[in-house]
């Protein structure tokens, strides 16, 4: 997994590439933590590049979620596709922490 992130305005882009497994879920939990607790509380997670996540990665994000919640923000996802909207539909993270077609939506969606 490689991670890279912008801040742009006021929000936390964060981008994930390749897997969010059992193996990285540990670093991507720690690098979301640390970039949130350094900027912007309101976040977006663009998956358009990711190819998988696991039930460690759907922890760590859901970590990542109540961080930037109690820091008064709010995370919300976007670029769902293929294995990875799936697991986000089937387990409800789609719905619990919003989903949008692209960036602009998402932070339109953290704005309202």
């Amino acid at each position: 997994m490689d991670l890279t992130h912008e801040i742009s305005e006021d929000m936390l882009v964060i981008k994930p590439r390749g897997r969010v497994d059992s193996d990285t879920a540990g670093a991507f939990e720690a690098r979301c933590a640390s970039l949130i607790g350094e900027g912007p509380t309101k976040v977006i997670v663009d998956f358009s590049e990711l190819d998988y996540i696991s039930s460690a990665g759907l922890r760590a994000l859901l970590i990542a979620a109540k961080t930037a919640q109690s820091l008064g923000g709010a995370l919300t996802l976007c670029g769902l596709r293929g294995g990875v909207e799936k697991v986000m539909s089937v387990s409800g993270f789609d719905t619990l922490l919003g989903a949008h077609a692209g960036i602009a939506e998402a932070a339109a969606a953290l704005q309202g």
